[in-house]
């Protein structure tokens, strides 16, 4: 079960990312994947390099350390860029299908084929579905430590979920291509070791009634809250173009006007109403 931070909720973390940025942007409103594109294009070569990607990550985390102590939107999105600063590696290497070490505009349209997966009988709810069943060794809809960590070990069970992953997200020319990038996702989630013990410790963000198992309707209960939330967000970000031109410069009285949008930007994340999103549901 390798979507989470890995993927989906890695997603979601670039996406409230990229309200807080520097680009400056055109009224009318662009792709998912296009407006991310240029608020990590520092330097508007028209490529993403990882050091462009970390030095916009660290401007971000500075501008939500600068935010008000104790605000409860501000306080969020600093664990929203933690998180983000450290699963973006993953994400970048697993879209940068010409292994170049660099992205382009076309790279990065992965973001808009996600967000339309996640509508109502996407492939991103069939391909969560088909890695839970993979992992389900006995069929009893829940896993176990031992089921987990049976799947980050056994290269059948990888090429299995890498197969499915391909037919959805076509992200290389082939399947087994995907393989190494799904180890590492399982890495950033389970931990480096892929022990027992790592593995224990990251079902406590899907375990919610702790019974040490991940049920099949815990599942789809994340599953779709992080998709209701992830569409309401992404039509924020859709909307945020003026906002969004008041990031990336740090002198004087701009930076002032840049804290002064992130105070408003946190305040919006926290009011998106997902009440009308009921399409995301197994």
């Amino acid at each position: 079960m390798s979507l989470r931070r890995s993927s989906a909720t890695l997603l979601l973390m670039f996406l409230l990312a990229i309200e807080a940025s520097g680009a400056k942007l055109e009224l009318k409103e662009k792709r998912l994947g296009d407006q991310i594109f240029d608020f990590l294009d520092k330097n508007r070569d028209k490529k993403i390099t990882i050091p462009e990607m970390n030095s916009q990550m660290m401007y971000l985390e500075k501008m939500a350390n600068e935010g008000g102590e104790g605000d409860e939107n501000t306080e969020e999105l600093r664990r929203i860029f933690r998180g983000l600063k450290r699963a973006a590696p993953y994400l970048f290497n697993l879209m940068d299908q010409d292994e170049d070490r660099r992205l382009d505009k076309q790279e990065m349209k992965f973001l808009d084929t996600f967000e339309e997966s996640l509508n109502k009988n996407g492939n991103c709810r069939i391909f969560v579905k088909e890695v839970f069943e993979i992992l389900d060794d006995d069929v009893d809809d829940r896993l176990d430590a031992d089921e987990i960590l049976e799947g980050t070990k056994s290269n059948f069970l990888l090429g299995e979920i890498a197969n499915s992953m391909h037919q959805f997200f076509s992200l290389r020319d082939s399947a087994w291509e995907l393989k190494i990038h799904i180890k590492r996702a399982m890495r950033s989630l389970w931990g480096d070791e892929l022990d027992r013990e790592g593995v224990v410790e990251g079902m406590k963000w899907f375990d919610t009634d702790g019974d040490g198992y991940i049920q099949w309707l815990e599942l789809a209960d994340i599953y779709n809250s992080f998709g209701n939330k992830f569409i309401g967000m992404a039509g924020e970000i859709k909307r945020a173009g003026p906002m969004m031109g008041m990031f990336g410069d740090d002198r004087g009285g701009e930076k002032d006007k840049a804290k002064d949008a992130f105070q408003k930007f946190a305040q919006q994340s926290s009011n998106v109403d997902i009440s009308g999103l009921s399409g995301l549901e197994f």
